[in-house]
């Protein structure tokens, strides 16, 4: 009883996760009537959306039918502990909260794509002071969180590939566009800031 008790409250916590992710997610990734004819795009090869797309529908597939019904996804069960489950959703937590003060901190200048609009600024707020991809680097704990919470490798693993993709292969990509868009600007930011963790040496020296 208290394990069935357990599951439902984690859950929970996962699908508000998920609806308060989406909410911000879709209210600051909007298009603004402006920006449609202001907007540069670096186009994705297909291979690539196809790829990234692929592993995403794979994880929130897994995820959604782990909240719907987790008997669907006993094959890849493993066995957690409660602590370690109540371990993996706070981990979920403090990467959704991170996830939420960066979609926050980019403000209009989120885009789920890869553009740059005219009234789009280099943002150095929130965790944008000392990583350049916080959004990617707050999903991996949010994904690993949700496995654990799941008990299930299937989350973990399809969600760690979709960061190593995002991360590999896509943020040189954006990092070009940045750069073409911005210039010399987007160069010194680079110079201040670590990719995915805070540049401790550059921030010793400021």
């Amino acid at each position: 009883m208290l394990m069935i008790g357990t599951d439902i409250t984690l859950r929970l916590i996962i699908t508000t996760q998920l609806l308060a992710m989406g909410a911000v997610r879709a209210y600051f990734g909007a298009p603004r009537p402006k920006e449609r004819a202001q907007t540069r795009e670096a186009r994705e090869p297909v291979w690539l959306t196809c790829t990234i797309g692929m592993i995403a529908l794979l994880n929130f597939g897994a995820i959604f039918a782990y909240l719907a019904n987790p008997s669907l996804l006993r094959w890849s069960a493993f066995k957690a502990s409660d602590v370690t489950r109540w371990l993996g959703i706070g981990l979920s937590c403090l990467g959704m909260a991170g996830e939420i003060w960066s979609a926050v901190a980019l403000g209009v200048s989120y885009s789920p794509m890869l553009r740059v609009a005219d009234e789009h600024v280099i943002v150095s707020a929130g965790p944008y002071r000392w990583i350049r991809h916080p959004l990617y680097a707050f999903w991996l704990p949010v994904t690993v969180g949700w496995g654990a919470a799941a008990g299930n490798w299937l989350i973990v693993v399809s969600g760690a590939a979709l960061v190593f993709v995002l991360a590999v292969i896509r943020v040189p990509r954006e990092e070009a566009m940045m750069l073409q868009g911005f210039g010399e600007l987007y160069r010194n930011y680079m110079v201040r800031t670590g990719r995915f963790t805070p540049q401790l040496r550059a921030a010793r020296t400021r």
